[in-house]
């Protein structure tokens, strides 16, 4: 009688916590999400302030009501294999699975705007599939080869296989798991480099006043605020406090970085960076992939440089305790993907629109973003270009 009770009681909340979840959706898309308050969804669900919080802790989980159920499905989609059945092609047909119960869904092109749309959710979405990629890396590491790499493997490739996996095309699957299991085919390999021709430069000329003054108010900014980072902590130094220090005013040093407070400790332009990106690609030696030209490019640079001095640690040390600055970090690199794109695709004499280019450029440039989980950068880099040139698990074999 009591099992009766606990499952009649079982069923009430399941049935109370889809009503609420329900009635938030359709007020989210009906209204957008910054429009409706929680009392809102509580009194169209017909549910108490405190009752709606018991289901749901914050507003946000309020459209991802799912997350339990995809972790857990995640995680035994590894585990709970059938015998023989390889990692990948589990983590593919859960992934199928997903994308045809999408398909059957009318408002999922709406819900993907609705997250994409709001910086909210965006964030939450984000920090959940973060959390998705940590169990699902144990995951893997558990059910793959016990080599040297394999946890920073593993972290990659559960990376690449939920990489905006919540807004997967179904042309885009046979594509990524190819790639992850066989590696980039470097079709470049067989066609000679072929640099293409750059325009003749003006022969330079010495810095203006002008030019002298600008490039020394930037350098003055970018050392108060890394001074100040490292005196009082990223998240306690404000931009005016920054101005101050560097004897300027914010308008002025809004218009040296834009971007806000996280630039100042990325001075680079990022149209720069991606350019170096795509000339290392077009100047990669004979015989040398595209991968392997990236590869060579990233080891002299950020977080894989063998020998930073003591203000690039300090920088990166800065990073890799603060998210914000992580997630610029990555934004930065991630930005380059459509002119690295371009790059592979022409010295592999790819269709522009190649879907395997693409997922390699994206790949590659998280590569970054992963190797500040990992003790040592720079043997990361050299895991995660072995994972993308070989597969995985064949990466972790001699």
């Amino acid at each position: 009688m009591a099992e009766v009770a606990v499952g009649r009681r079982e069923r009430k909340k399941a049935r109370t916590r889809q009503a609420i979840a329900d009635a938030a959706l359709e007020l989210f898309l009906e209204r957008g999400f910054d429009q409706v308050t929680v009392k809102d969804v509580a009194e169209a669900a017909d549910v108490s302030m405190s009752g709606l919080f018991k289901h749901f802790p914050t507003k946000e989980s309020l459209v991802f009501d799912l997350e339990g159920d995809i972790r857990a499905g995640l995680v035994a989609a590894v585990r709970d294999r059938p015998r023989g059945t390889p990692v990948l092609q589990a983590l593919r047909a859960w992934q199928l699975d997903r994308a045809d119960a999408a398909d059957a869904e009318p408002r999922t092109a709406a819900f993907r705007d609705l997250v994409t749309g709001t910086p909210a959710l965006a964030d939450h979405a984000r920090r959940m599939w973060l959390r998705y990629e940590r169990e699902l890396a144990k995951a893997i590491e558990q059910a793959g080869p016990d080599a040297p790499g394999a946890g920073i493997a593993a972290r990659a490739l559960a990376r690449f296989v939920l990489d905006r996996a919540q807004f997967w095309h179904r042309g885009e699957l046979d594509a990524a798991f190819a790639l992850l299991a066989g590696g980039w085919p470097a079709p470049e390999l067989d066609i000679p480099p072929h640099a293409p021709a750059e325009p003749p430069s003006a022969p330079a000329r010495p810095p203006g006043l002008r030019e002298r003054k600008k490039a020394q108010t930037r350098q003055a900014i970018t050392r108060a605020a890394l001074e100040l980072f490292a005196e009082h902590g990223y998240d306690d130094v404000g931009v005016r406090q920054i101005a101050d220090v560097a004897g300027t005013s914010p308008a002025t040093l809004f218009a040296y970085f834009p971007d806000g407070k996280a630039s100042l400790v990325f001075p680079g332009d990022r149209a720069d960076n991606a350019a170096a990106l795509a000339r290392a690609v077009h100047h990669r030696r004979a015989g040398q992939s595209v991968l392997r030209a990236i590869h060579d490019h990233m080891a002299e640079r950020g977080p894989f440089k063998q020998d930073p001095t003591p203000g690039e640690r300090r920088v990166l040390d800065l990073v890799r305790a603060t998210p914000e600055l992580s997630d610029y970090a990555l934004r930065s690199w991630t930005t380059a993907q459509d002119a690295l794109t371009t790059a592979i695709t022409e010295e592999a004499a790819l269709p522009a629109d190649d879907t395997t280019a693409r997922l390699l450029a994206r790949y590659v440039l998280q590569i970054p973003d992963l190797a500040t989980a990992a003790d040592d950068a720079r043997h990361a880099l050299d895991v995660i270009t072995e994972l993308l040139e070989r597969g995985w698990p064949a990466c972790l074999r001699s």
